[in-house]
């Protein structure tokens, strides 16, 4: 950004590391530079930050050339200045803004920063409540922090007077570090930095007898800089109707928005390394993490599973009460099959004889064969079912049976008279069907006034029930 460039020109110009890591990692990947790109951006010393960078350069002298060419600014810790008591490596601070107004960023111009102005008045308020009602010279977290960073330090402190002292790592990488408490240095460059004592600081602070930690933290985390940080108000406005009206001899109208395809997005967009969370994962309540139940949760206290699961039993599985299809399936005797295994045709569908004309019209001398039975079948009737079921030969030589015509007998025809073969003569009835007469209780549903030309009549029958 060259404008705050050329705005504040004697300001500390930082990038930010994580966008830089993203960026990074769509052109090189490996476990080298997993392992050392981001320990060179918290290295406090130039001589850590030359032993990661050293190791990147020696895998790869692409990689370390492209950083040289496009992010030349301050990125690592190594090489910030001691004036600014800030050591962050990333924009975090600007992402939590832009998560604390994403809902109001849909607002028009003006309705948007009277919203930001209201949430930041609210802000400055409450924290400004929470000064007056603290003591000390430090603030309370900050002192919290350095006295867990005294516990359990595996430090060999070398005393070479009352203010300077050698500190070493006990095991590791053994490295020595000189403590200055009357200059507030450190060799390692942390308590330069960050305004904070280091670990090395902190050692050497604890092993006096009437040193106390709060005497060595800068100012920057006094209580009384808090205080005039939020000391200024910021002043309450009335809505912006009430605002005095301006006449620059023009009026700048809202610009023309086009309503686009699709439902407007509410969240950002993704970037390359970010994590994409899927919807409707489930939460644990031991590590509070998504994807797993508590029950089966392998990062918590197993203290705090034995716990919940004395107060609450896990979830039963359900049961399947219905039959599902792979409870019907039989198992394959000789082993999985390697293909689909089919049962031969068995075509029992009624065809017509215009179909078995062209079945028929290429087969050979068995086909003849088969239009032979067929007459003979159509000629002894249909009372003679039980030999045309019958399977027939195969006009091609296989034992499968070829697909025949079956008719079946129609209501009634138990009744019929058989009629000899060759003679054609009309069926009759064994006995008379007696007629229902039209003043019948049956005739009741019926109009007794019927007319041909009624379009009523095209659904009913035009002949009288039977008994």
């Amino acid at each position: 950004m060259t404008g705050v460039k050329e705005v504040f020109p004697e300001a500390e110009h930082r990038e930010c590391m994580f966008h830089l890591v993203t960026n990074f990692k769509k052109k090189f990947h490996g476990k080298v530079f997993d392992d050392h790109l981001w320990a060179a951006a918290y290295s406090w010393n130039p001589y850590l930050f030359g032993k990661h960078w050293a190791a990147m350069e020696t895998a790869k002298l692409a990689a370390t050339a492209y950083v040289r060419k496009w992010h030349n600014r301050l990125w690592s810790r190594s090489q910030f200045s001691t004036i600014c008591k800030v050591d962050y490596v990333t924009n975090n601070l600007a992402e939590s803004f832009n998560n604390w107004i994403k809902h109001h960023k849909s607002l028009n111009l003006d309705d948007f920063f009277d919203k930001a102005r209201q949430l930041i008045m609210i802000l400055w308020n409450r924290r400004r409540k929470v000064a007056k009602k603290l003591d000390g010279l430090i603030l309370p977290h900050i002192m919290k922090r350095l006295n867990v960073m005294t516990r359990e330090l595996n430090l060999e402190v070398v005393e070479s007077s009352e203010e300077v002292a050698e500190v070493t790592a006990l095991g590791g990488s053994g490295f020595r570090f000189v403590v200055n408490l009357q200059e507030r240095t450190c060799s390692c460059r942390q308590w330069q930095v960050s305004g904070l004592p280091c670990k090395h600081a902190l050692a050497f602070i604890t092993s006096l007898t009437n040193a106390h930690i709060r005497q060595y933290v800068d100012l920057y985390y006094s209580l009384e800089k808090f205080r005039s940080a939020y000391a200024q108000l910021i002043p309450a406005m009335p809505d912006k109707n009430q605002w005095p009206q301006s006449d620059h001899g023009f009026f700048m109208h809202p610009p023309l928005l086009k309503a686009t395809a699709g439902r407007p997005k509410t969240e950002r967009y993704k970037g390359y390394g970010e994590k994409k969370r899927k919807n409707g994962k489930h939460l644990c309540l031991i590590c509070k993490e998504y994807g797993h139940h508590w029950h089966n949760c392998k990062k918590g206290n197993p203290d705090d599973i034995a716990a919940m699961m004395a107060v609450r039993e896990p979830p039963k599985k359900r049961t399947k009460t219905s039959q599902t299809a792979e409870s019907s399936i039989m198992p394959y005797a000789d082993g999985e099959p390697t293909r689909m295994c089919f049962p031969p045709s068995q075509n029992l569908e009624t065809t017509t004889k215009k179909e078995k004309k062209e079945k028929h019209a290429n087969s050979s001398a068995g086909a003849s064969k088969s239009k032979s039975l067929e007459n003979t079948s159509k000629k002894k009737g249909k009372g003679s079912n039980s030999e045309s079921v019958g399977s027939k030969r195969s006009g091609t030589g296989s034992n499968q049976p070829e697909p025949i015509s079956i008719e079946f007998p129609m209501p009634g025809d138990e009744k019929d008279v058989p009629v000899k073969a060759g003679k054609s003569k009309k069926r009759k009835c064994a006995e008379k069907i007696p007629m229902v007469p039209v003043d019948s209780l049956a005739m009741c549903t019926r109009s007794k006034f019927l007319s041909p030309a009624s379009p009523a009549m095209n659904t009913r029958s035009k002949r009288r029930l039977s008994l």
